[in-house]
């Protein structure tokens, strides 16, 4: 090595690198975290299981307190309002196929009685694309057709399917709510293996159905407080300003977000900055199940991004301490090069000038006369 060199402070730039290195690591192991976490919300991918040509789309939510709940012709209006704003921005659906997904919907506690008993449910009535947004894991069965002329069609979870019937198979089985008869189209199984999903979704067994069966039991009244969109995004806030634009909501008592982009770095960091007033209630709105695992993510990944500013911090500052300290030391690539062409040519040079060993000694080194 190069006299000149200050070995001390190239083995401080080393140990820097060194940090760097792994600071860089554990940062990219807390940013896959944070992929799982998110990759676990299934409604945040509606637009992917809409969309069959990999266009981008934008999931922009609608919440509401139960005070300003919406009707189902309030809703209505916001989808035509919404189609016409897409047309007007050239926005053209294909050929018997819709540009764009949404959902709404209604939950309330039901009673439900089956041929062996009858139970306590949380029920959603949702139109729409429910199921795009919110897939299930049917064990038997799939989804009810949307239909208002045929809405009695419900969808029910394993755990409510044995407490009325005593069994799981048993689609096409009748069960009635208030008096009113429901057909069996589908039974779902909740996702054990998701501890956020597991504690969100409650303890209480689950129902769904159209919320046209809905309007058969309660009237065509004001109950929606969930509306969801899947729209078109190839600019980035075209979808926001679309929806924006086509559906009027209330700051005061509803909650409207992008919800696609909610995991984003810039927003994790925004949450991590307010985290002290993450648990405030600031309006009366009683959020879904998948929208309470959302926000418990948003909190989850809150936390990991502390790790990663400082994770970052470190990684930057030991690279930058790794390079001031490198070049005060002295030492070059050209210099390194050098060197090791230089020893590599005196070995070359000492192997051409050893002699070759007498054969004589070789044989007695063996052991031969």
């Amino acid at each position: 090595m190069n006299d000149k060199v200050n070995r001390k402070l190239l083995a401080a730039s080393g140990i820097a690198a060194v940090i760097f290195a792994v600071s860089a690591l554990l940062l990219g192991i807390l940013e896959l975290t944070v992929s799982g976490i998110s990759g676990s919300i299934d409604f945040l991918d509606a637009g992917e299981r809409w969309s069959s040509s990999g266009d981008r789309f934008a999931v922009i939510t609608l919440y509401a307190e139960e005070s300003a709940a919406m009707s189902g012709d309030q809703v209505k209006s916001w989808v035509r309002g919404i189609d016409a704003k897409l047309l007007e921005s050239s926005v053209a659906p294909n050929e018997n196929a819709r540009s764009w997904a949404y959902t709404y919907a209604a939950e309330e506690t039901m009673t439900v009685y089956g041929p062996k008993d009858k139970a306590t449910a949380e029920v959603i009535a949702a139109g729409g694309d429910f199921f795009v947004f919110h897939p299930q894991m049917f064990v038997y069965g799939s989804a009810f057709l949307n239909d208002e002329s045929n809405p009695n069609g419900v969808v029910i979870d394993e755990d409510l399917a044995w407490k009325i019937f005593g069994a799981t198979d048993i689609v096409g089985m009748e069960m009635t709510v208030d008096g009113v008869p429901f057909t069996v189209t589908g039974v779902s199984r909740r996702a054990f293996d998701r501890g956020i999903y597991d504690y969100t979704y409650g303890e209480r067994p689950r129902m769904y159905m159209s919320y046209a069966g809905y309007v058969k039991l309660r009237g065509d009244g004001e109950h929606i407080t969930m509306f969801e969109t899947a729209l078109p995004n190839a600019v980035r806030g075209f979808a926001q300003n679309i929806f924006s634009s086509a559906v009027t909501a209330n700051e005061e008592t509803m909650s409207v977000m992008e919800a696609s982009d909610r995991f984003s770095l810039m927003n994790r960091y925004a949450n991590m900055k307010i985290l002290k007033y993450s648990w405030i209630r600031e309006n009366k709105i009683e959020y879904p199940y998948w929208e309470n695992e959302a926000r418990t993510a948003d909190f989850r990944c809150a936390i990991l991004m502390i790790f990663e500013v400082i994770l970052a911090a470190a990684a930057v500052s030991s690279m930058l301490v790794s390079f001031v300290l490198l070049r005060s030391s002295g030492w070059t690539v050209t210099d390194s090069v050098k060197n090791l062409y230089s020893k590599s040519s005196k070995n070359q040079r000492k192997k051409r000038r050893t002699p070759p060993e007498n054969p004589q000694n070789i044989r007695r080194k063996r052991g031969n006369p």
